[in-house]
């Protein structure tokens, strides 16, 4: 998932679906970005200065569809990036991946999934973003790698 039919700037996003596979975007007031992106586009939330928001998306393939995460890339401006992945198939937990990347300082890293033969049917990616005190901070997804 690339994002590309995302093409309207700062426009919200709740739901995308890409290549047989559905996004739903919740929680985190989700916007594409057109300017940016590992290429451009992709979805960030915001945010604001002094404040931790979480931000989510959940990945399911059409018709409920198994399949497999390879990894994803993960931005921040300003922070670290704490993240949470899961992996769930028939309502069960398959994999958990839990870390912290250091600031990228505005560009992307790409977080491999050590599990990514693990067939799942719900694939979910949680960040945490701790603006500094100072300034509001944006934190995304792009290049969610998927194989069915």
């Amino acid at each position: 998932m690339t994002f590309n039919g995302l093409t309207a700037d700062a426009a919200p996003v709740t739901i995308y679906s890409e290549s047989g596979f559905s996004v739903s975007a919740n929680p985190g007031s989700w916007v594409v970005r057109t300017t940016y992106g590992h290429p451009a586009p992709f979805i960030q939330f915001v945010a604001p200065a002094g404040n931790a928001v979480t931000g989510q998306i959940s990945v399911t393939a059409d018709r409920h569809a198994a399949f497999s995460f390879q990894s994803v890339d993960l931005y921040s401006s300003t922070t670290q990036i704490p993240y949470t992945i899961s992996g769930v198939k028939d309502d069960a937990i398959v994999f958990t991946v839990s870390d912290r990347l250091p600031n990228t300082f505005g560009n992307f890293r790409t977080v491999v999934n050590p599990h990514g033969s693990d067939v799942i049917d719900t694939l979910t990616i949680s960040l945490s973003n701790p603006a500094a005190p100072c300034c509001s901070n944006p934190m995304g997804v792009d290049n969610v790698v998927l194989s069915q």
